[in-house]
């Protein structure tokens, strides 16, 4: 048999009946006040569906679950908490951006552009050799003979006995040759192929260029490569650093501000040989004016810590150092005594944003200001804010 539970159980009925009569019978105090639920040690004020689903539950030790997100439509958008209250609400432009995945590999390459048209053909190599010459035809034939002409009869002979046989008589002359030629002979047979002549020398003139092929047809685009793994989403991060050394003004003046990230006021437009040691207007640059020492903070951040050192001499003088915003003190302020090498330590939080104008403004007890005895202080006063 199992062991019956001893986790306490609630009847949401009857939770909602005792919640009703409280805010019928005290109606006044529940408009005034938050309803407050004590949850046992280990436990947790849960909400649940009809169906008995958990939807919400708050742990006694703060913790928050919404077990139906994980089925819930999908959203684009991001959702941070305040630390120190809890409060939930959009996250700041940037948080949750993870680094940029690895490059897909290169797609396959297309097939060959179909080849363009053959070039004009270079101009013909020098005649080779002639063959042998083939053999002779057969001989026509003879043309008719002429027939010479019939000599006259002789004279008969008294008929007696036969004489004998007359000489025969001369051969008439030749008759002269047939003017009529005789028919033409048999065409004699093809000669054999003579063999082939030697290659003749390359010509010494190029033949023309042939005409440029057309531009093959573009093979199809390669598949798209598989998209990278995201990247680790990125850290809190370090915050950002505002420092600067200040080399003390040479001016009269119990206060002066600083700019940020220079290495020192003593070059580029802070040049203080030119204040003769009297008020920050006969400088070139008066560093009493908010504008002539601010610059852009450039982020959205939130300031949690001041760190100033005093390393001014002949003498050491005491120095505070406050945070100014567009103009305007922001209570972030470090004060350190006339001692050498001096720290002090501020953690006043003041938000920034990229448009906010900031400087540091450095004010002194000491009198004569940032002069002792007609000559500047020398040193400097090292100052740092960390924002993020």
């Amino acid at each position: 048999m199992k062991p019956r539970s001893t986790k306490p159980t609630y009847q949401p009925h009857y939770l909602f009946a005792a919640l009703g009569a409280a805010c019928a019978l005290h109606t006044p105090l529940a408009l005034a006040a938050d309803l407050s639920f004590t949850v046992p040690s280990g436990g947790g004020f849960v909400v649940k569906s009809p169906g008995g689903q958990e939807r919400f539950r708050v742990q006694d030790s703060g913790e928050v679950r919404a077990p139906g997100l994980s089925s819930a439509t999908a959203n684009t958008n991001l959702t941070c908490f305040d630390g120190p209250t809890g409060r939930l609400g959009p996250c700041a432009g940037g948080i949750g951006s993870g680094a940029t995945g690895a490059t897909g590999p290169t797609g396959a390459t297309g097939p060959t552009g179909v080849a363009g048209p053959t070039g004009v053909t270079g101009a013909a190599g020098a005649t080779g050799a002639m063959g042998a010459t083939g053999p002779a035809g057969a001989t026509g034939a003879t043309g008719a003979s002429g027939t010479g002409a019939t000599g006259a009869t002789g004279a008969t002979g008294a008929t007696g006995a036969t004489g004998s046989t007359g000489a025969t008589g001369a051969t008439g002359a030749t008759g002269a040759d047939s003017t009529v030629p005789g028919p033409q002979g048999i065409q004699g047979v093809q000669g054999v192929q003579g063999p082939v002549g030697p290659t003749g020398a390359d010509s010494t003139v190029p033949g023309p260029q042939g005409i440029q092929g057309t531009q093959g047809i573009a093979g199809p685009t390669g598949p798209t490569g598989a998209t990278g793994a995201t990247g680790a989403a990125g850290g809190g991060g370090g915050g950002i650093l505002f420092g600067t050394a200040a080399i003390m003004p040479a001016t009269t003046d119990s206060a002066a501000f600083v700019p940020f990230g220079i290495g020192g006021m003593s070059g580029g437009n802070f040049d203080y040989s030119r204040c003769a040691f009297t008020a920050g207007s006969a400088c070139t640059i008066d560093p009493t004016v908010f504008a002539n020492a601010s610059s852009p903070a450039f982020a959205t951040c939130t300031t949690t810590k001041m760190h100033v050192r005093n390393y001014t001499a002949v003498p050491t003088i005491p120095l505070t150092v406050t945070l100014y915003k567009n103009g305007a003190s922001t209570g972030l302020s470090c004060t350190v005594g006339a001692t050498p090498a001096a720290t002090c330590t501020s953690t006043t939080a003041v938000a920034l944003l990229p448009t906010d104008d900031i400087a540091l403004h450095m004010s002194t007890t000491n009198v004569g200001g940032f002069t002792s005895g007609g000559s500047a202080i020398e040193g400097t006063a090292i100052s740092a804010v960390h924002c993020e």
